[in-house]
């Protein structure tokens, strides 16, 4: 009785998720262009001529059910002096509910600054792209396939009665946003703020045809600096907050690098707290401008109870490269 109360009160709590939030990230900084359409192709000095950004996520396996499990994956690039253009696909599956949401968002944006090596660097961006939700009737169980007698409590094999008339659904998506940092040669901190607005069309995400469900917008905004400590350490403190219909996110933390000397390899880490849901540990590594990083979310909300601390983690990867030279080049800096 005990997990079946835990996994319906999972079931509920994560049902009110997809109804009214855009899934999340721990590893936010993996996903540029889900946090900031003003991010494609804008690298603010940094040496590369396009980028691959990937991140997986897996949840609620501490309640004993099937995980819910995100996947992103992006890329971007410059264009001319001072265009970007890229786009990401971002997949999340519902576990055993076979419920999935894709979303595919080419991207562009535009560096409103002439200067691309000035101190001051402001730039805009927009996607437009499509929204596809699916899901598998066949997953659910139904009061006409309940069998007390038979050697599962309820048979799959019974047909349900039930008549679909819609499983999937394709909906036109868009979202906007500006992005602003500063960087002066002989400052060792480099601020930096970023403001986006999500499901500016508001997609229709009925599947019964009757009255509609529309995805609220969703509103993002980043601030932070670069600080570099000395040729060796630096540190990136920041804050991400969320706000879309009544639910609302906070998220405040650090993340620093470690150079090894004599050597191309950085230790990356980070510590960051979202409010009220979880402390955040992120450990990776970097190889020139590649990176690969994992982190943990422990658990602190009251949820905490039934997952004893135990979270969701994930797993991000970070290619970079310039044109005409191997992804892998020992040279490459």
């Amino acid at each position: 009785m005990k997990k079946i109360l835990i996994i319906l009160f999972a079931l509920i709590s994560t049902l009110g998720v997809i109804q009214a939030q855009d899934f999340h990230l721990s590893q936010y900084n993996s996903a540029p262009l889900y946090m900031n359409p003003a991010l494609s192709g804008m690298y603010f000095g940094e040496k590369m001529d396009y980028r691959i950004t990937s991140d997986y996520r897996s949840q609620w396996r501490s309640f004993g059910i099937k995980p819910f499990s995100t996947f992103y994956l992006g890329y971007d690039m410059p264009l001319k002096e001072q265009f970007g253009v890229g786009g990401y696909l971002i997949s999340n599956r519902n576990g055993n509910g076979g419920m999935n949401s894709i979303q595919f968002m080419p991207s562009g944006a535009y560096r409103i600054t002439k200067d691309k090596d000035g101190e001051h660097q402001l730039t805009a961006g927009v996607q437009m792209g499509i929204i596809y939700n699916s899901y598998d009737p066949d997953r659910y169980t139904y009061e006409t396939q309940f069998t007390p007698d038979g050697p599962t409590v309820f048979d799959q094999n019974i047909s349900s009665g039930e008549n679909f008339v819609k499983v999937s659904l394709v909906r036109f998506e868009a979202n906007m946003g500006a992005f602003y940092k500063f960087k002066k040669a002989d400052w060792k901190a480099h601020p930096f703020f970023g403001y986006s607005v999500y499901n500016l069309t508001r997609p229709n995400q009925s599947f019964s045809g009757f009255g509609k469900d529309k995805l609220p917008m969703r509103w993002v905004y980043n601030l932070g600096a670069d600080y570099k400590i000395n040729e060796q350490v630096n540190l990136k403190p920041a804050i991400l907050l969320m706000h879309q219909a009544k639910a609302n996110e906070l998220m405040i933390g650090a993340t620093g690098s470690y150079l090894l000397k004599d050597t191309k390899y950085t230790i990356l880490g980070g510590l960051n707290y979202r409010n009220k849901d979880a402390f955040i540990i992120t450990l990776g590594m970097k190889y020139d401008r590649h990176e690969i990083a994992f982190s943990y979310d422990l658990n602190t909300s009251s949820l905490n109870d039934y997952t004893r601390g135990r979270g969701a983690f994930e797993f991000s990867l970070k290619l970079s490269g310039l044109k005409g030279t191997p992804m892998f080049n020992p040279k490459f800096r």
